[in-house]
């Protein structure tokens, strides 16, 4: 694997799996502070791997070309559910916008991003998972499949206790 292909594969794999530590993190951990010492590190890092790959795959498997990137997309999306679709390298760069901003909003505002409503949480959160999810478990196969299953498993499970807990709390 040639230095290129190993950053842009490498960067979204710990990209991946620093989200799935976060978002599992922030639902068992709560308002820890130890816990949101360590997730304001990892948030961000995450963020920068994500933009890592982005730009990697751009550079190393696409030339520099966004058509190029549009066209490998919706020729991967035509394999794997029958349409040529290439709007999900806009929905990449809107992950990217996204937790951009919010990473920076927890960096510059530590706690008016705990304080945040819990809509925008979930809202950030879901969409993240959403798109990881799709990515790993329905675009990829083998053990990367396998990771994304566990990591969407691992999240489920961590917010499934947190609900759990609040619920005991009010009663």
């Amino acid at each position: 694997m040639e230095l290129g292909e190993a950053l842009t594969r490498w960067s979204i794999r710990a990209a991946l799996a620093l989200l799935v530590v976060c978002c599992a993190g922030r639902q068992l951990a709560g308002e820890r502070s130890r816990w949101q010492a360590i997730d304001r590190v990892l948030w961000p890092l995450g963020c920068g791997l994500f933009l890592t790959h982005i730009a990697a795959a751009i550079y190393f498997f696409h030339h520099g070309s966004q058509a190029e990137a549009y066209a490998d997309i919706a020729q991967q999306t035509k394999q794997v559910l029958g349409a040529a679709v290439g709007e999900g390298l806009y929905v990449n760069y809107l992950m990217a916008v996204v937790w951009t901003a919010d990473a920076l909003w927890l960096l510059a505002a530590p706690t008016s991003y705990r304080k945040r409503p819990v809509w925008i949480e979930g809202a950030v959160l879901g969409f993240f998972l959403f798109i990881a999810f799709n990515g790993t478990v329905i675009f990829k196969s083998g053990w990367l499949r396998a990771s994304g299953i566990i990591g969407t498993l691992v999240v489920a499970a961590a917010f499934a206790w947190r609900i759990t807990r609040d619920r005991k709390s009010e009663a």
